[in-house]
Parts: structure tokens; sequence; C-alpha cells
């Protein structure tokens, strides 16, 4: 499927320490190369789906999603809708601070109200007014590598740079630490340390998180080329 990006930072927002980014009361930029008309980025429910509107793209590309004051409360009001045609036994559950930002090691993670639910914007599906014809999805990113490193689940070689988040938490919370798990690649013996820094300061409301991708690691070859003649 197709995908869009946008380099948010450009447009609307400011980088503010701890990697977080101030927020707005909605989201506002101009698509490049953008030739698919009017269009809404939607969300479509797991269990009825049922289509939701999150936002809007005129033909020239502007994009224009507003972000709710009381999300959480609109967004738990969607998912008891939802939920009421899940399948018997399915329980709702939510998000919390410390579930965002997890650890095998627990312990490396400091929190700071870990139990405050966080909610956020879904995915940015981008289709037609119908909902029938589907554009591809939208990702904040610094560059297409990234977005395609995204949309492939990981499975895409990916380069460095940053993607962004937007989540809504009811009152204020912190992650802080380091999280290092030794990690095989599934080339023989060979290990990494798969290493996440958090340095999360959230505030009620809107927050616009920043994942920085700093280093990647390369796998040596299976079978490396060898020469003929040396």
């Amino acid at each position: 499927m197709k995908h869009q990006y946008l380099k948010i930072l450009l447009l609307t927002f400011g980088i503010i320490p701890g990697g977080n980014i101030t927020a707005q009361s909605s989201l506002q930029g101009n698509l490049r190369d953008w030739n698919n008309g009017d269009a809404v980025i939607a969300y479509f429910g797991m269990f009825n789906g049922e289509m939701t509107e999150i936002g809007s793209i005129k033909p020239d590309g502007t994009l224009h999603i507003p972000l709710d004051p009381d999300y959480a409360a609109s967004f738990k009001k969607m998912a008891e809708k939802e939920s009421a045609g899940a399948a018997e036994g399915w329980t709702m559950s939510y998000n919390t601070v410390s579930s965002v930002f997890p650890c095998m090691f627990e312990e490396n993670i400091a929190f700071t109200n870990g139990d405050e639910i966080v909610t956020g914007l879904p995915e940015f599906l981008i289709t037609d007014r119908s909902g029938e014809t589907e554009h591809g999805y939208l990702y904040a990113v610094s560059s297409p590598e990234v977005a395609a490193w995204l949309d492939s689940y990981g499975e895409t070689p990916v380069t460095k740079g940053y993607y962004l988040k937007w989540i809504y938490t009811d009152g204020p919370a912190s992650a802080t630490g380091e999280c290092k798990m030794p990690t095989y690649t599934g080339n023989g013996e060979e290990m990494y340390d798969d290493t996440i820094i958090y340095d999360v300061q959230l505030e009620k409301g809107w927050n616009v998180l920043k994942y920085e991708i700093a280093e990647i690691f390369t796998s040596r070859p299976v079978n490396p080329i060898r020469p003929l003649h040396v």
C-alpha cells in the first residue's frame, strides 16, 4: 500500500527538552505530491467496522487533524460503543504510561504516575470521503525510509531518523531510564544490545513523542563473498 509522509517539524511544532514536542489544538501541514483530491483520515472500528473521521486533506494537499481537548472521554465513549460488538468474554483494557514505555527489566525504568491511562491517535489511514477507496497511510517521519520501515512493521531496512506519535494523558507522568536487551540476530551466535533510552515528561492533555533512531546495527552477511584470488 502506498504511504505518504509529512515532515511535521518543519510545519507546526518545535522541539523542547526531553524529546517531547509542544502540542497544539490541531495538526496542520501540506502533503507533497498529493494528487488524490478531497480525502479524509479515518479510523475503522475493529468489531463494527464503523468509520470515524479523524482529519481531512484538501485537493491541494492541505492537512488538518483537530485535537479534542477532552480526548480521553471521547475515546472511552468510542471504545465502549465499539466493544458492544465484541465477542463474548472480550473485555476492554487501556494502555498506561508503564505499558507504553516498557522494559523487561522493570527496575531500569523510573516512572512517575505509571498507572496514568494513555490514549492517542490511531494510525492515519487515508481514504476517500466514502471510505471505499484507500490511499495509504500517513506517517510523521524524517524520511521515506523510516516510513517504509514502519509500514512493514520493521521488516525492511531502516536508516537513522525519527518518527512522531501523539498521545493524551489525563495527568502529568514521566518515564526515564535505559532499557538494554541482549538480542540474537538469527545469524548464528551473533548478538547486539537492543537499547531504548526513555526521557519522557508528559503533561496533562496532548503530548507529541519523538522516537529517534540514533544507532543501527548491521549484521554480517550469512554467506560472505570470498575472493577467488588474493
